[in-house]
């Protein structure tokens, strides 16, 4: 029987959320997290899933017959439209499986193509995934985005709980309102990076920003970079982003160790990323010294420019079409929950976690 792809009926939604409960997704932690709650599933299955899957994102499936051999759901934010969650249950090591989830992936960048309102898209996938899926990636015309690929890990303090360094303070900030200056200070972060690259990583970027908390790092009142803060359960999570002057530098270091000591709260363990793999390199020896070890990333981001013929006008009219967000979270949480969302850096972001055109498959990517 022949695979047949497109867009998602209502009732596929429906068997696509069986399928994300079941285990079948590229987020096995989230999805465990809201499985193992009967209210969060019962919330998924019948108001928030249907709601998301159906309305406020667009779901791909591939079938065959009345089956789902996989799915591709896609998530969108201002300039950027990714993956909130994707899978294919045959194995990609077999090459007509490859062919349709390729051909899968490529339908989901047609519409986005199609839409001409979104000119970046993000395929977000588990570091362990099988190699075939960057081959797959690859062959569609995606690239590894630099884009917190590693990480440093430790316990909670740090061996150095330092002051801030003389010449430096730290700037709360609204973090709504904080997208026009990050992509200001993006460029001296990413200083051999195109433009058009720091574009599509700031795209990407920029859904993190509601769900944390922004520090602007400030030298002699100069803007110098800056700090967003997570919470996961017991984990602190902090991304720092700073010019190459000051990459591995004490200051740097001693920068980090204040943001850890200041917002450990109840926290036990650090996660500490860069955004680019420059920085990481760079510093990393250096941040060692708290007591922190480097990690591969687990997750990874591979995206790409898409061709959009729209003018600006027929953008804006279509931007307006598409469905509002619902004033909601994903997962859902409890009414007394204090954790700060992590959303977006990885597969929820991440993705926090992406037909055949007549071109091939690298014709318009």
């Amino acid at each position: 029987m022949a695979t047949e792809i497109g867009r998602a009926t209502s009732s596929q939604v429906r068997e696509v959320l069986k399928l994300l409960v079941s285990g079948t997704t590229s987020d096995v932690s989230s999805m465990e997290q809201i499985a193992g709650s009967w209210w969060r599933n019962l919330l998924l299955m019948h108001w928030f899933g249907p709601r998301f899957l159906g309305k406020q994102m667009d779901t791909f499936v591939a079938t065959e017959g009345d089956r789902i051999l996989g799915f591709v759901i896609v998530q969108y934010d201002g300039d950027a439209a990714g993956t909130f969650d994707w899978a294919y249950v045959e194995p990609l090591d077999v090459e007509e499986n490859r062919e349709d989830f390729a051909d899968l992936i490529d339908t989901a960048l047609d519409h986005i193509e199609d839409q001409g309102i979104h000119p970046y898209f993000y395929f977000g996938f588990a570091t362990a995934s099988p190699p075939q899926v960057t081959q797959v990636l690859g062959d569609l015309g995606l690239g590894s985005a630099d884009y917190q690929n590693s990480q440093l890990v430790g316990e909670l303090p740090l061996a150095d709980t330092s002051e801030i360094p003389e010449g430096f303070r730290i700037s709360t900030q609204i973090s709504a309102r904080f997208g026009a200056r990050m992509v200001e200070l993006l460029p001296s972060v990413y200083p051999e990076a195109s433009a058009e690259e720091t574009e599509m990583i700031a795209a990407i970027h920029s859904s993190t920003l509601r769900s944390s908390k922004v520090f602007l790092i400030l030298q002699e009142d100069t803007e110098a970079g800056f700090v967003q803060q997570f919470r996961w359960r017991d984990e602190l999570r902090l991304l720092i982003a700073l010019p190459p002057r000051l990459w591995g530098t004490d200051s740097e270091r001693q920068i980090v160790a204040h943001m850890a000591s200041t917002l450990q709260g109840k926290t036990t363990r650090l996660r500490l990323r860069t955004f680019s793999d420059s920085h990481m390199d760079n510093s990393r020896q250096s941040l060692a010294r708290l007591g922190l070890d480097w990690q591969q990333a687990p997750w990874q981001r591979w995206v790409v420019a898409l061709e959009t013929e729209a003018t600006s006008g027929e953008t804006a009219e279509k931007e307006e079409s598409r469905p509002k967000r619902y004033d909601s979270v994903w997962p859902p949480e409890s009414p007394d929950s204090s954790q700060d969302s992590d959303a977006g850096t990885e597969g929820r972001s991440t993705q926090n976690d992406d037909q055949e055109s007549g071109e091939g498959h690298e014709g318009k990517r």
